[in-house]
């Protein structure tokens, strides 16, 4: 049986079958991969469902974007679907961690989402620390996004603590660390942000106790895909393919009823994603901070100005992190999996301190960074960062995720599209892709997360909260460390 490489087209069908699968195989153990897993495991009809979740690296993959110091969790988006479920999220963030596996919803949220998740944030894994969303004048995405914010603050009778920053003054007052970014924008009190790392490693030792969910450390080369001229199988979307499984590298082919693609920035290496997501390297530092520094600095709020894509986080153990939120780097390589099959395409492949021990951002991001701080962070002005760091989102032409099976390739589900955003929405992401696999999901985010069709020329995401110098090709500019 030959393997083929993935080659969609447009056509726009659920899966079909009878009953819950027997097996499902997630490729990727980030944010997307394990809340799938543990949502599923929890529902009924699951119960006797094999999931196996794969990964490269052991966790938690130190190359993994949704393995950080911090991830900024906000309700705060210009699109209103967006913003109605990251409220939602919020609500989830902030319960104590005292939910029953099994029992009933924690009390103050709503959904299976809250009995599952309640406790994610506890002990200190989320800090609402607030959130400063500016930019250089009239922002659209700022613009929208207060007035998001101010109603859904009006509907919960505390509006006037959403505050709107008009000036220079306004944004240092709001920002207490006697520095200033952007000219316009507002504060909201009821944002914050995330330890990631201990986010994630809560939510793995809550898949270790279900007894369905079963984790393999190992690459995945390619999906195992059939011809359906070659399987004689009936009922197939197109009547053209399905995926068995995967085919991992050191040869093993495993398979399952279903396969959920969810492998970040690695997942346009094993399908062909052209004109529908790009892995991109975004840039980040992080310096250290004295105890007297730390304590001074802990209860700043969140600061992100959609000018020019910078962002600031309260330190937290001794390192304070700043980053930016841009239209980053590609590293364009041939895919090779797919040149065996006579179809060679370039795809960007991340760049990580895994891949590549010693890497570094280049240095006129490092010296942008250093000239961020210095003017947002003041005190900290010339402080030689500790480390440096790419991040792989993967982009996707809008800035929505994919959560969908995909159209032409049978049994194969994609929850992936990240876009840089998607870790706030964890106490609720892996619900809603549950949801979707079980083809219940809400209307309006089928319309978002749907696969759409390929744009033409490179993909870039363009939502409103991307700025700065266009995207480039990192090789040109990648450091080693001596």
């Amino acid at each position: 049986m030959p393997l083929i490489p993935p080659n969609p087209s447009i056509v726009e069908e659920p899966r079909s079958g009878n009953g819950p699968p027997s097996s499902i195989i997630i490729v990727g153990s980030g944010v997307f991969g394990l809340t799938t897993a543990l949502s599923l495991s929890h529902r009924p009809a699951y119960a006797s469902t094999t999931i196996t979740v794969i990964d490269k690296s052991p966790f938690p993959a130190a190359d993994g974007s949704s393995i950080d110091s911090s991830r900024i969790i906000r309700a705060d988006y210009k699109d209103p679907v967006y913003a109605r479920l990251a409220a939602e999220a919020l609500e989830i963030w902030r319960l104590p961690g005292n939910h029953d596996d099994d029992g009933p919803p924690a009390r103050g949220a709503n959904g299976s989402g809250a009995r599952i998740y309640a406790g994610v944030g506890a002990e200190n894994r989320y800090s609402e620390s607030g959130l400063v969303l500016v930019g250089d004048g009239d922002v659209e995405y700022v613009t929208e996004s207060y007035k998001n914010m101010k109603a859904q603050a009006d509907i919960l009778g505390v509006g006037e603590s959403v505050k709107y920053l008009d000036g220079k003054d306004d944004i240092k007052d709001a920002m207490k660390t006697g520095g200033v970014t952007g000219s316009r924008g507002y504060i909201n009190p009821f944002s914050g942000w995330a330890d990631a790392q201990a986010a994630m490693v809560w939510v793995r030792e809550q898949c270790e106790k279900r007894e369905n969910i079963k984790f393999l450390e190992g690459e995945v080369e390619m999906l195992w895909v059939k011809k359906n001229s070659e399987t004689g199988d009936e009922g197939l979307k197109v009547g053209e393919k399905k995926v068995e499984g995967v085919v991992m590298k050191n040869g093993n082919m495993l398979s399952a009823d279903i396969t959920v693609l969810s492998a970040g920035a690695w997942s346009p290496g094993l399908l062909d994603l052209a004109g529908r997501a790009v892995a991109t390297g975004q840039v980040m530092a992080y310096v250290e901070v004295s105890e007297e520094e730390e304590a001074q600095l802990k209860d700043i709020p969140v600061t992100l100005d959609l000018s020019n894509g910078m962002f600031i986080f309260p330190p937290k153990a001794g390192v304070m992190k700043i980053a930016r939120h841009a239209f980053g780097y590609v590293n364009s390589v041939e895919g090779d999996g797919w040149e065996k099959a006579g179809e060679g395409v370039v795809v960007s492949r991340p760049v990580t301190g895994v891949s590549l021990p010693g890497v570094r951002i280049p240095k006129d991001d490092e010296d942008m960074l250093a000239k961020g701080l210095a003017e947002m962070v003041p005190s900290l002005k010339g402080r030689e960062f500790k480390k440096t760091r790419l991040c792989w989102y993967t982009d996707t032409p809008t800035g929505d995720f994919m959560v969908s099976y995909h159209p032409t390739i049978d049994r194969l589900f994609l929850a992936t599209g990240g876009s840089g955003h998607a870790f706030k929405f964890l106490p609720v992401l892996g619900e809603k892709i549950a949801d979707g696999i079980e083809g219940k999901l809400e209307t309006d985010l089928v319309k978002l997360w749907n696969i759409r069709d390929p744009v033409e020329g490179p993909v870039v995401t363009h939502d409103g909260s991307r700025n700065g110098a266009e995207r480039a090709e990192l090789s040109g500019v990648l450091r080693i460390d001596a």
